[in-house]
């Protein structure tokens, strides 16, 4: 099981999240489900081809009910790449849950007790990624000749796109997942990403998965730094303040120790070469590094910016 499958089944695992999720992007942010609502239910199944047992895994699947009677079985399928093909997986799952109630109803039938109603099935296939979701049917990836087509049922999938999300509905989220959707709301604006000043309920579960989102190693450390404090329901202000002072304080250490054999001035030369690597290396947007320049080593505008092309002219002949 990949990383990112894991960090991402992580936070939408609470109920809090998952309830919030089903919210937003199902119900238009109509609080419709509470998270006392919701029940795990098994992910797994297993279908028998040629003879041998094969096992598939949905992401997040969970039952909704209300007064113990159950209204839906819902699941999250998480995606960072398009799957041309995921129209047909869905399918499979969302068989592989009918036939789940299915086996329940004819246990209760032979045992003469009580028979569960059958309830839908409905998957949501959650798109982190940067490109657009095309194929939204089963028609759209097989090829069926015309002399077979009225007999081929089709089959749609939920795609939802984080990045195209609306700030209305990025704004609608209330559990920790608002903090995932503003982060790609931002960065897809082209606005610079500071984040608001809401506690992290999850706040392991979240920096990971912030980790795996952006390739930003830095979140997870920080994670790791507040779990080893004991710091918790911190916000991700605070975290982004302990990954930009950490950053700094490796920049200024890294050119000092490789400066300190060239003398103070060399030193200080490249102490600002590391500074400006690393704050290029973690995404900074250039204005902003271009102000921590002027700030810290009191440069122009125009000295910072020459550094900025020069460091990165270095940077790409290495």
């Amino acid at each position: 099981m990949g990383e990112k499958d894991i960090t991402e089944k992580t936070l939408e695992d609470y109920n809090d999240v998952f309830a919030d999720i089903m919210n937003v992007l199902l119900f238009d942010g109509k609080q419709l489900v509470k998270e006392s609502e919701l029940s795990n239910t098994r992910t797994k199944s297993q279908l028998k081809i040629n003879g041998t047992i094969h096992e598939q895994e949905r992401d997040n699947v969970k039952i909704w009910q209300q007064n113990h009677i159950r209204i839906a079985m819902i699941g999250f399928e998480n995606q960072t790449d398009v799957d041309k093909y995921e129209p047909a997986r869905v399918l499979s799952y969302d068989g592989s849950s009918y036939k789940e109630q299915l086996v329940e109803i004819d246990s209760c039938r032979k045992k003469k007790k009580a028979v569960p109603p059958l309830v839908p099935v409905v998957t949501l296939v959650i798109h982190f990624g940067k490109d657009n979701w095309r194929n939204h049917t089963l028609y759209d990836c097989i090829s069926i000749p015309d002399c077979l087509k009225k007999y081929v049922s089709d089959y749609k999938i939920n795609v939802v796109n984080i990045k195209d999300l609306s700030r209305e509905q990025v704004d609608e989220f209330k559990s920790d997942f608002h903090i995932i959707a503003d982060y790609f709301y931002k960065i897809n604006h082209g606005q610079e990403y500071i984040p608001d000043n809401k506690q992290m309920d999850h706040q392991d579960a979240v920096l990971k998965l912030m980790t795996v989102l952006t390739g930003d190693n830095r979140f997870e450390e920080t994670s790791r730094l507040l779990s080893a404090s004991g710091k918790e329901n911190t916000t991700m202000c605070e975290a982004l303040d302990i990954i930009e002072a950490r950053g700094e304080a490796r920049g200024e250490a890294r050119g000092e120790a490789r400066g300190e054999a060239r003398g103070r001035a060399e030193g200080k030369a490249e102490g600002i070469q590391i500074f400006i690597e690393d704050k290029i290396e973690d995404n900074i947007p250039d204005d902003k590094i271009i102000e921590k320049l002027k700030a810290k080593y009191n440069m122009t505008e125009s000295q910072a910016k020459s550094s900025i092309q020069e460091c990165r002219d270095a940077m790409k002949a290495k």
